[in-house]
């Protein structure tokens, strides 16, 4: 019977909640869940999401990316509420 060493990609989940336009991203994660809990639309990017629906932009195993997504209410200032999971690599 041999022995396996396995290396295994460690990573950490974040969490934020956004109410105002802004740009989201930038540094090397895996990927990103955007969960619209607000009352207004919101749009990522080109992808407009109503209330109570969900985005995830998400990478394989080993994957990572630096771009950016846009995170737009429209101008509205009341009823915006849009949780971000990041998932992002530790030992990459």
């Amino acid at each position: 019977m041999s022995n396996v060493t396995l290396n295994l990609l460690k990573y950490e989940i974040d969490f934020f909640q956004l109410s105002v336009s802004q740009y989201v991203g930038g540094e090397p994660c895996n990927g990103y869940t955007f969960i619209n809990y607000g009352t207004t639309n919101v749009k990522i990017e080109a992808v407009t999401l109503a209330p109570s629906q969900q985005l995830e932009v998400g990478g394989n195993v080993g994957e990572i990316t630096n771009q950016r997504f846009f995170v737009n209410f429209g101008g509205t200032s009341t009823g915006n509420n849009c949780v971000v999971i990041k998932k992002r690599y530790l030992n990459v």
